[in-house]
């Protein structure tokens, strides 16, 4: 074992930014790049300096698990690296490279693909680790890496580990050239593998469907270097669009959950108005959403279907084909009653997080079924998810997950509102956010449970009316916490042992439910954003909702004196929306009748509104 060390030594620039990259809040690194025509200049803070610094840091740092397991990567361990087609990504990723091979890891470059490609081609290459460098669906402006050993995704506290590490010097190996890791080109045998696989699992059922109506929104983005498999497996008559878009001009973002985004795609609104559902895909191709019909980009029409719509259709998926179709297997191996009933528990389990309409709830419940609030990062639902998957194995009595769904063909599915996604693998069984899968995973499972007019599936099933999660910018990132946390104490302070109303706190946020509805405050941990959400059981109470928390928003926002305004082009609702009747979102306080109807409505007195 080659143990000579030295010190770090990151420049005192890498240094001075170690905590707007490596965020202990946060589960993934996203931080400024420039500006286009001044990348990498000297207000960046994400660079190939920066880069270099942080995989020579990722290769030999021991991290210490919250189990209390030490995992690291070692001379001559395997990492794959892929990246978006952005105009700082190649760079970024190369730069990281260079720091990873200086401590002896092999360094698989698999070019421009999907995380999910990425997250795939680890298992399929035989690797031990994956980075992703992505901005996903932030701005140009902006870059990010996404990163995990095994099965692990490097967040949060072990991103805190990073810091402490680049902060205190630490000691990295110090390993002559000859024994330096060395970075192999796996572009086409990284596509292969991942084409293979799908082809393989998903070829046959496709190619005896009609496909007419189904459609694809590359989106411009990395889900361009899938077209040719989308055709190989739908076949011809499917309809791909999206494919010029620059998504590096300005003009548009590659964001699923935005409609004013969506309705730029050329082709899109020819798609909808054929009556195809139309899959959209983000920059990186983790997240996607799903469309319908021919007024679904209008702001106030329905046809548009994020996190907690899909979450609808997995749920009924879960609980009624899969988790059945488990414990007859289960039963039919004579497993005893215990364990079954303990699987039984587990596998009904379905994951919410703030941003989620209360009806999924619900709706899971009127199933059978048990939900539980998720902290929200992709990272944390895959851990938790796995962890699952482990736990119904044992019990079970598999060796292993792979041994399980190899014998039962058991699949988890879970969803963010985010976006993400996650199904667990036909072959690892473990839990992937791959927005190229899932266009097959969910049509195969829409086709399974009869839906063939998605107006129709939701007609049927439990409604409120919701917001869409309010995203607006803030002057910066200490401004942005100090009004979320001063919003979080004021609503803790309201709320707390009112009966009726039920307080949830994650990261950054808070959601207080009560039998209408609910409302959300928190911010965004990658960007300098706040965000907030409201819902009714119809449109006044959905609006009184609103207007309450506006009111505490642009209130806290006077107070820290953080002049950014309604963020309207991302939130065009306020202007578009008719149902909302507020278009001046920035003058609503609490003298607006609309929040002190709500105030009432919860008990609240005006006097205890003073923030």
């Amino acid at each position: 074992m080659f143990d000579k060390m030295k010190p770090l030594d990151a420049t005192s620039k890498t240094v001075k930014n170690a905590d707007k990259l490596l965020k202990p809040s946060s589960y993934d690194i996203r931080a400024y790049v420039g500006e286009p025509g001044d990348f990498f200049g000297s207000d960046a803070v994400f660079t190939p300096e920066s880069a270099e610094t942080i995989g020579r840091i990722l290769g030999c740092q021991e991290f210490v698990l919250r189990s209390g397991i030490r995992m690291s990567m070692k001379i001559g361990d395997k990492i794959v690296i892929g990246y978006d087609n952005g105009p700082t990504s190649e760079a970024l990723a190369a730069a990281m490279a260079k720091g990873l091979i200086s401590q002896g890891i092999i360094v698989y470059n698999i070019g421009v693909s999907s995380s999910g490609q990425v997250y795939q081609n680890q298992y399929q290459l035989g690797a031990k680790a994956h980075i992703q460098i992505t901005r996903s669906h932030v701005e140009v402006t902006t870059n990010g890496a996404k990163f995990g050993i095994a099965t692990q995704g490097i967040h949060t506290y072990l991103l805190e580990q990073m810091n402490n590490f680049l902060k205190e010097n630490y000691k990295v190996r110090d390993l002559p050239k000859g024994l330096h890791g060395e970075i192999i080109d796996k572009t086409e045998e990284g596509r292969k593998v991942y084409y293979d696989k799908m082809k393989d699992i998903y070829g046959e059922y496709f190619s005896k469907r009609d496909n007419s109506k189904t459609a694809v929104n590359l989106f411009g983005g990395t889900g361009l270097q899938y077209e040719e498999l989308f055709y190989s497996i739908l076949g011809n008559k499917c309809t791909i669009i999206g494919t010029d878009i620059d998504v590096n001009s300005g003009q548009l973002l590659a964001d699923p959950t935005r409609k004013e985004m969506l309705a730029k795609v050329p082709g899109m609104k020819e798609a909808l108005e054929k009556g195809m559902k139309v899959h959209s895909f983000d920059l990186d191709a983790d997240r996607g959403s799903l469309t319908e019909g021919k007024a679904a980009l209008d702001s106030a029409a329905p046809g548009h279907y994020l996190g907690d719509a899909l979450a609808f259709i997995l749920a009924d998926y879960k609980l009624k084909v899969m988790v059945p179709k488990l414990l007859e297997r289960l039963k039919a191996k004579n497993l005893n009653a215990t364990n079954l009933k303990a699987i039984a528990h587990i596998a009904s389990q379905f994951y919410i997080d703030a941003r989620y309409t209360g009806a999924v709830k619900q709706y899971v419940e009127q199933m059978g079924g048990t939900t539980i609030f998720h902290s929200k990062g992709h990272s944390l639902w895959k851990e938790t998810i796995t962890d699952n998957m482990n736990k119904i194995s044992s019990l079970s009595g598999y060796k292993n997950i792979e041994a399980l769904v190899t014998d039962t063909g058991y699949r988890d599915l879970q969803v963010e509102a985010s976006l993400h996604l996650f199904s667990t693998d036909t072959k690892d069984g473990l839990p992937r956010d791959d927005a190229v899968e899932n266009i097959f995973i969910l049509e195969q499972v829409m086709d399974e449970l009869g839906i063939t007019s998605l107006t129709n599936y939701f007609e049927a099933v439990p409604k409120r009316y919701p917001t869409k999660e309010i995203r607006t910018v803030s002057d910066d990132n200490e401004k942005k916490e100090l009004v979320t946390n001063d919003a979080l104490a004021v609503l803790k302070r309201l709320y707390a042992d009112r009966k009726g109303f039920d307080i949830t706190e994650f990261d950054g946020q808070i959601r207080i439910d009560f039998p209408e509805g609910f409302i959300m405050y928190g911010m965004s941990n990658t960007s300098p954003k706040l965000t907030f959400m409201a819902e009714g059981n119809d449109h006044q109470m959905r609006n009184n909702a609103l207007a309450f928390v506006l009111a505490l928003h642009n209130v806290l926002k006077n107070k820290h004196d953080d002049k950014a305004p309604m963020d309207t082009d991302e939130n065009d609702f306020f202007l578009t929306d008719k149902t909302y009747s507020m278009n001046e979102p920035d003058k609503v306080d609490f003298t607006d009748e609309r929040a002190l109807k709500f105030a009432d409505h919860c008990g609240i007195c005006p006097a205890d509104l003073n923030c």
